[in-house]
């Protein structure tokens, strides 16, 4: 479990490069060397210490729950 301080979580909006494969699309972002070379041993199936995920956010969804929140 990450501390509240958010010392454990690192965040990336810097889009790099997208690419599409058959299984879908792939995003590539900047991230901290750090946490790439965590990545790279991921990719050879050893464990890191980062669990890498991205999540999209759909900016209208996010509007509404936002409104919806203050009118409540």
């Amino acid at each position: 479990m990450v501390k509240d301080d958010n010392k454990g979580i690192r965040m990336s909006n810097t889009i790099i490069s997208v690419s599409r494969v058959p299984q879908g699309s792939v995003i590539g972002f900047g991230v901290e060397n750090s946490i790439g070379k965590d990545a790279e041993l991921q990719l050879t199936g050893l464990p890191g210490n980062y669990m890498i995920f991205c999540l999209a956010v759909d900016r209208t969804e996010l509007e509404k729950v936002r409104k919806e929140l203050q009118n409540s």
